[in-house]
């Protein structure tokens, strides 16, 4: 079942079809648009695996460069952030389990297919929105 992609936060995000057993995206990340602020997870272990460029991501405050082919889990209440510092876009894979997270992106996201649909992902009234219901979906921003 091919699935619309979202831009959600300013990244392009694409639901790929799992079990029932976890969720899982693919996230193309655009040049210097920063990740969501560090957060985590209570309960969901999530994984990143970068397919093509170079992604830097933070656990628990320390930052790694992560090429193609990098593989990171993370368990529950790990701190975490990323941020594509190339001039390219990254490709990358991102998924959790048990499933349920990810329908945040499904939530959030406006349809790639819209006018505008990236800068409408990041206008003011969507990040408050996200800001005011993260808890909702298992995710808490690191104070």
């Amino acid at each position: 079942m091919k699935t619309e992609s979202l831009w959600v936060l300013g990244h392009k995000i694409r639901p790929l079809d799992t079990d029932a057993s976890y969720g899982m995206v693919e996230v193309i990340s655009p040049p210097h648009v920063p990740g969501p602020p560090p957060h985590f997870h209570k309960r969901e272990s999530e994984f990143v695996l970068v397919v093509d460029g170079t992604l830097d991501v933070m656990t628990n405050g320390d930052w790694a460069r992560c090429g193609p082919g990098s593989f990171l889990d993370l368990r529950p209440e790990t701190t975490h952030t990323f941020i594509n510092n190339t001039e390219e876009p990254v490709v990358w894979l991102t998924g959790w389990r048990p499933k349920g997270f990810e329908r945040f992106f499904r939530d959030f996201g406006v349809p790639a297919t819209e006018a505008r649909a990236q800068d409408r992902s990041v206008a003011e009234d969507v990040v408050q929105r996200v800001v005011q219901n993260v808890g909702r979906y298992g995710m808490y921003v690191q104070s």
